[in-house]
């Protein structure tokens, strides 16, 4: 029980929280290598998809806002699933390989960025909502290992057969994940239903747009924005340039497919190993701020590399140093911090900042990229001007950090619980 932490009573919910979102990653996990195949395809339009992405973010977050102003959690949590389900069917039967037409392959690529964020969002939010911060920093990473167990599941079965079954097999395959991920959120509703007996959650009400001022109101959420800034400007600066290199060097939709498949592998593993045994003793015995500028400090040091030599080997691997940091200790780190607000912060501003924050650092990030390889700066030259972002980045997530110490302080202290030294 030492090894991850878990009290007898909480084992249920955390079972059923594992395997929800091991499906959930899985089914996802299995899609990703074909939109990274579409990005080196069309990597020079990824800064119009990014725009288009964050167009349809605008225009959706409405729509959820509204979701979680009207109905109860056990409505629009599996709804929401349900909705995006049946659009990935359409793809199904519509991708046919390197005969896809180019217009399919951009609306995937929209569609899946926005499936994303959407469906891992309401996750989180579902899970900040009934695991309070003190389970929050013992299980969170547990819980994210389960999704990195199905993340790593994903690219390893496309990966070996997408050559067999094609896109259109790969798809359907998710789709099956994504319809079992749906029924593990159901039971989860129900078991908590029947944990306050059998009384339904509340309708959180309010504004659809509520979530979204708050937002600019709170010193606190503008200091998650930050973090979130500061990363994605990191994050596509890399997942672009090593678009850019993909096509430079690897030939052909199945081969391409394959190479993002394996990367993502050893992505997902490295998470796994920093989920399930390092995250949440990192944040108790470091305290949330020391362990919250741990990834900037070590991207910061990748990037100086990068500057100093580049290839397609070397690039790869520092992504994967980013995105195995992003999944096994700064995800978990975010989805903890969003323990110590009210329901209608973890649901609505949550997920503004999520989704439309989220993809409005990728659109920036996607049209800076352009515009440094239109101005004749190589790859390498491009690194060095991420390093001060990665300063501020670090400076933002220690002050984050400290902030959150106080809120949580502050909740245990009116929970007459004893606040835990950081």
């Amino acid at each position: 029980m030492n090894l991850i932490n878990i009290r007898h009573s909480e084992w249920p919910r955390f079972l059923l929280a594992f395997g929800y979102f091991f499906f959930l990653l899985a089914g996802y996990f299995m899609l990703r290598p074909i939109r990274g195949t579409v990005s080196a395809n069309h990597a020079e339009s990824l800064h119009l998809l990014y725009t288009a992405t964050f167009v349809c973010m605008l225009l959706i977050v409405p729509i959820f806002g509204w979701l979680v102003s009207r109905f109860r959690r056990g409505l629009f949590v599996p709804g929401i699933y349900l909705f995006f389900i049946s659009n990935l069917i359409f793809f199904a039967l519509a991708f046919e390989g390197d005969a896809t037409s180019d217009w399919v392959q951009y609306s995937f690529y929209v569609w899946l960025s926005v499936f994303n964020l959407f469906v891992v969002s309401v996750f989180w939010s579902f899970m900040a909502d009934i695991f309070h911060p003190d389970q929050a920093q013992r299980l969170f990473g547990s819980i994210m290992a389960g999704g990195s167990l199905g993340a790593i599941s994903g690219p390893l079965l496309t990966a070996n057969w997408v050559e067999q079954i094609g896109s259109g097999g790969v798809m359907t395959l998710s789709i099956v994940c994504l319809i079992v991920a749906t029924a593990f959120a159901i039971s989860l509703g129900r078991f908590e239903r029947n944990q306050h007996k059998e009384q339904p959650a509340k309708i959180i009400g309010g504004s659809i747009w509520e979530g979204a001022v708050h937002v600019f109101k709170s010193k606190y959420l503008l200091l998650i924005c930050l973090l979130m800034l500061s990363h994605n400007l990191t994050a596509t600066f890399l997942y672009n340039g090593l678009a850019v290199l993909v096509d430079e060097n690897i030939v052909g939709f199945d081969e391409r497919t394959q190479f993002f498949s394996y990367v993502d592998l050893v992505v997902q593993v490295l998470a796994f190993l920093f989920q399930f045994l390092i995250t949440s003793r990192l944040v108790i015995y470091l305290g949330m701020p020391r362990t919250a500028i741990l990834p900037p400090i070590i991207l910061a040091a990748g990037f100086t590399i990068l500057g100093s030599s580049l290839g397609l080997v070397l690039f790869a691997a520092v992504q994967v140093a980013q995105r195995a940091l992003n999944y096994g200790l700064l995800g978990p780190v975010k989805e903890m911090l969003f323990t110590v607000v009210d329901r209608e912060t973890k649901y609505k501003s949550k997920n503004f900042i999520d989704t439309v924050v989220y993809r409005g650092s990728d659109v920036t990030a996607s049209w800076i990229f352009k515009g440094t390889m239109m101005a004749g700066l190589s790859i390498s030259q491009v690194a060095w001007i991420y390093i001060p972002i990665m300063a501020v980045w670090g400076i933002g997530a220690w002050h984050l950090g400290k902030a959150y110490m106080r809120l949580k302080g502050r909740m245990d202290s009116a929970a007459g619980q004893e606040s835990p030294a950081a």
